[in-house]
């Protein structure tokens, strides 16, 4: 590597350049610790020059140094800068004026302190009609200057929407109270983060960085030797690749200060539906008994009457109106009930509770047309149409009870046609019996004939010796 000639006079300027900015970094310390006292735009003055002058008078030391120097220069700038903006810092927070507050739901932007602040918020809120306040979201935005960074749109079931607007943090808490109100506000979330000392960080970082640069490049343009030029080449390669990631994230940062950014979550209302319920209880009783005090199955003669009596209540929120009671079995409907004195079933209050009975006779077995000796299931259905307080019907309530009605015989003397009926049946339980053995054994015919035949053969066989021996014997 070459190295100028002149280095012992270099080497002597570049301290005093180095301390002549050491002695100028101090005096603009004092000077800002004077004033302050002063506004907060004058407070952070000091941080921009020192930082003006760091970068100034770099370069102008920086090709009379060797590297130790060049960094040590570097960092005693940056610590005289971070002292700078660390007293302004203080100062900034000791000011109750700078604090984020809280009123009536929507924060205070502070004023311009002059510090780097990151405004964000979430807010979510419900309305009817999601697209209309989406609409209106963004008409809001645009109005303040900012603008829709992004937008997710949800329209099955229970549709909602998420916006994501940008705004200038002047117009951040106008954007809040305007967004909140496009619809019935649910969750609100802010949130200012303060990122001075980052970017001054950053700021500090870059000069060094650039310092570092230039000072490759000029090693650079003077390198004689082949690889010492290559192995320039690499470091310079490296270090303006981290000059240039550093200048991104504070891009970034900058973004993120200079807008802020508020997420607006729009969901579909949903209307409290009132809870719905129905009971149906039925029994049965036989003769004069009350048949509210009866039975779900009921055994009763072949004549006679049969009382019903069916209760319903309403343990629901809405009122009960189109109420009809039924059965297939039965065949009434409401209007063939019997009900007290005061209630009316077309329309039960939530609470209230509603009796109904029928009577019904019972003759030769039936009872409504059907045979009930070998005993009759019946099923009683009910309906009724739930109605809000607004007047608006809800889906049709439907409830059932099953009974069990047998009707029973009478116990008289046995007469001709009884045991005619006996014997009649006595002979068709024979027929029946009769038939079911030849039915179990036909599959068995074959087997059976063939053992007949074997069995006949083998008589056959053992008879022919004796009529032999007999023949012989008559003829001696």
């Amino acid at each position: 590597m070459t190295v100028p000639s002149n280095r012992r006079t270099s080497r002597n300027s570049g301290r005093w350049a180095r301390w002549l900015a050491v002695a100028a970094a101090l005096l603009l310390l004092m000077s800002a610790c004077a004033g302050s006292g002063d506004d907060d735009a004058d407070g952070d003055a000091p941080a921009a020059t020192v930082e003006m002058a760091s970068q100034e008078d770099a370069p102008t030391a920086a090709p009379a140094s060797d590297d130790g120097e060049e960094m040590a220069m570097a960092e005693e700038a940056r610590e005289v800068q971070l002292t700078s903006s660390g007293a302004a810092a203080e100062e900034d927070m000791s000011d109750d004026s700078g604090t984020s507050t809280l009123a009536a739901g929507v924060p205070a932007v502070p004023a311009d302190l002059g510090r780097d602040i990151i405004y964000t918020a979430w807010i979510s809120v419900e309305t009817a009609d999601v697209a209309a306040a989406a609409a209106q979201a963004n008409s809001i935005i645009q109005g303040l200057g900012g603008f829709t960074f992004s937008q997710d749109t949800r329209t099955q079931d229970r549709a909602y929407t998420t916006l994501t607007f940008k705004v200038r943090p002047e117009q951040f808490s106008t954007a809040l109270e305007r967004l909140s109100n496009v619809g019935e506000l649910v969750e609100q979330s802010v949130n200012a983060e303060d990122v001075t000392d980052i970017v001054v960080d950053l700021n500090s970082r870059i000069s060094t960085a650039e310092i570092s640069v230039n000072r490759l490049r000029e090693f650079l343009s003077q390198a004689t030797d082949v690889e010492g030029v290559a192995e320039l080449e690499r470091e310079l390669a490296s270090r303006e690749t981290d000059l240039e990631r550093l200048r991104g994230q504070l891009r970034s940062l900058r973004d993120r200060v200079d807008l802020a950014t508020i997420t607006l979550s729009i969901t579909e209302s949903v209307e409290a539906v009132p809870r719905t319920s129905v009971i149906l209880r039925a029994w049965m009783a036989a003769g004069d008994e009350d048949p509210c005090l009866g039975f779900t199955d009921l055994a009763t003669p072949p004549d006679g009457d049969v009382g019903f009596c069916f209760e319903l209540e309403n343990e629901g929120e809405t009122v009960l109106t189109e109420v009809m009671l039924s059965s297939n079995e039965l065949r009434f409907n409401t209007d063939d009930l019997i009900v007290p004195d005061g209630v009316d079933l077309e329309r039960i209050e939530p609470g209230e509770r509603a009796v109904a009975t029928l009577a019904l006779p019972v003759t030769d077995g039936r009872i409504a047309g059907r045979v009930a000796t070998r005993g009759l299931e019946i099923n009683v259905g009910l309906s009724a149409v739930p109605v809000t307080e607004t007047g608006t019907e809800l889906a049709r309530l439907a409830r059932s009870q099953g009974l069990y009605l047998f009707v029973t015989e009478e116990d008289t003397p046995p007469t001709f046609g009884d045991a005619l009926r006996g014997g009649w049946n006595a002979l068709v339980a024979v027929g029946n019996a009769v038939l079911l053995i030849i039915g179990a054994l036909l599959p068995f015919l074959p087997v059976i004939a063939i053992a007949l035949v074997v069995a006949w053969w083998w008589l056959r066989r053992r008879r022919a010796p004796r009529a032999a021996a007999t023949g012989t014997s008559d003829e001696t």
